[in-house]
């Protein structure tokens, strides 16, 4: 029975050890590409040490470059692997984000013009002016100005004339000035009529100097002798006029 015992302390060597190999390969963690180092055993001999082998990297075709967008894969520091896209070579066309207009989706809108800015000596007297049977518009390119003629082809003929004019702005002289430059006449359906008579009306030629006379009120300064003679009331008011005005100097 005394010379057993060596063979059963053996058995007993070996069975330890290879439950302890068995151990680190089931439970021990090992890194990624670490070395792996075996203790020396009496049973199992010189431990191996090396690395885990990795996949060989396929060589380049000499004979054939890949696309100047060829994609890559890196490993994320924290995360699953993601694509990474070189930034493409100079002068490379890109395709442009959507919504600006030039490679797809929404199109950006034009900037609105801004409008041009009205002169100061003319700003006063933009819009429209009121006497009593006669409209002025004031622009700063010009004016126009509706007169309403009554009668005009006989008073037994029912037909009521009225005048429509085109002015010229003028501001060569520092004030601002308006020149008639044509008119155009028509009956109550919108219809070019001649009237029978034309006397005292303001001709091509005549014209006017303006000038602020109240809050909301302008005043007509004729430029020449006939337009004095056939003129009635020089003033015209404005939305900023008062009652007093509108009855009292426009009559309107």
């Amino acid at each position: 029975m005394k010379r057993g015992y060596p063979l059963i302390i053996a058995a007993s060597v070996v069975l330890a050890v290879g439950v302890i190999e068995v151990g680190r390969g089931v439970f021990g963690i090992v890194t990624a590409g670490a070395a792996v180092e075996v203790a020396p055993s009496p049973v199992l001999g010189t431990p191996v040490t090396g690395t885990p082998p990795r996949a060989p990297a396929l060589a380049p075709d000499p004979g054939r470059e890949g696309p100047p967008t060829q994609r890559r894969t890196e490993a994320a520091p924290d995360g699953p692997s993601r694509i990474a896209t070189p930034a493409p070579e100079r002068g490379a066309a890109t395709a442009a984000p959507y919504g600006s207009g030039r490679g797809g989706g929404a199109p950006v809108l034009a900037p609105t013009p801004t409008p041009a800015a009205v002169p100061s000596v003319i700003a006063p007297y933009v819009g429209t002016w009121l006497a009593h049977g006669s409209e002025l518009t004031v622009a700063p390119g010009g004016a126009t100005e509706i007169i309403r003629l009554g009668p005009c082809r006989g008073l037994s003929a029912g037909v009521n004339c009225t005048s429509h004019a085109t002015l010229r702005l003028d501001l060569s002289k520092g004030t601002p000035e308006l020149v008639y430059t044509g008119f155009r006449y028509t009956d109550d359906s919108g219809a070019t009529v001649v009237p029978d008579s034309l006397e005292g009306l303001p001709v091509a030629g005549d014209g006017y100097r303006l000038r602020v006379f109240a809050p909301g009120v302008i005043e007509l300064v004729p430029l020449t002798e006939h337009l004095r003679q056939i003129m009635g009331t020089p003033y015209r008011c404005g939305a900023a006029a008062n009652e007093y005005a509108h009855q009292r100097l426009c009559n309107a």
